[in-house]
Formats: C-alpha cells, structure tokens, sequence
C-alpha cells in the first residue's frame, strides 16, 4: 500500500510540475480518457476473466486509487512528451521506452503486493503497453481534429 500511494503522489506531482505542451482541455481529455481506459481494461481483464487485479479478488474502493492517480497522470506526462513532429521510428523508439517503464513499474507493484497475476504474464504486459499507449495517441488526434 506504501509504495501505491507514494507512486500516486509521485505521479501527481511529476504531473504537475513538468512544462507542459499539451492545453489544458487537452490534459482533461487525456486524463479522464485515460482513467475510462484503465477502468474498463480492468473491468475485462480483472472482473471477467480474473487474470490480475488490485489487492484482492473483487472490488474495493482502494483499487480505484491507481485508475484515478496513476493512469490519469502517466497519460498526461506521456502524451505531453510524445515526438508529435518526429518520425514513425522515434515515435516506435518513444512508446518503445515508455512501455518498459510500465512493466518495470508493474513488476515493483507485482513485488510491493498491491496488485497480483493471476494467470498473467509479464510478456502479455509487454503486448499490451504499446497498444494502450496507441490508443492513448489516436485519442488525442481525434479530440484535436474534433475541437479544431
């Protein structure tokens, strides 16, 4: 639980303070399309079919707290930085990094108890985290073209 809620004021605050390059409408969109997209991955994933989850099987109120605090903020920092007007193989090189980050992180959150496998494995992770971070990226062409 320590590590989770020290991750979760670390994330806020990095968040918080880094220059941003993103508008603020931007970063509200971001933010709470990141927070649907965790909820509902976890919803499938950890509901139905019981292949990982927070704390213990089932809901608690503190397994919201990484859906509302981490993956809000790490949607913000990474899109703030995401090489928008660089090449495809940058871009690959960027999500690339990003996506060792999160299994890195994961595997400290396997390893500090707040969130377990259950049949999971880390290289289903490692399929996952690009293809998150995509949709996080076409998620924010669309609200740019549509509010442009």
């Amino acid at each position: 639980m320590a590590f989770l809620l020290i991750s979760a004021v670390v994330f806020i605050i990095v968040a918080i303070l880094v220059p941003k390059r993103l508008t603020r409408s931007e970063q509200y969109a971001v933010a709470l399309f990141s927070i649907v997209l965790g909820l509902v991955t976890d919803i499938v994933l950890d509901l139905k079919y019981h292949v990982y989850g927070y704390f213990l099987p089932g809901v608690q109120f503190v397994g919201f707290i990484p859906s509302l605090t981490l993956f809000p903020t790490a949607g913000i920092v990474y899109m703030n930085f995401f090489p928008y007007d660089r090449g495809l193989s940058y871009k690959l090189l960027y999500t690339f990094y990003w996506s060792i980050f999160c299994l890195f992180f994961e595997f400290l959150s396997v390893q500090s108890g707040y969130f377990y496998h259950n049949g999971w494995k880390y290289w289903h992770s490692a399929l996952t985290y690009p293809i998150l971070l995509w949709v996080l990226v076409q998620h924010l062409k669309i609200y740019r073209w549509y509010t442009n």
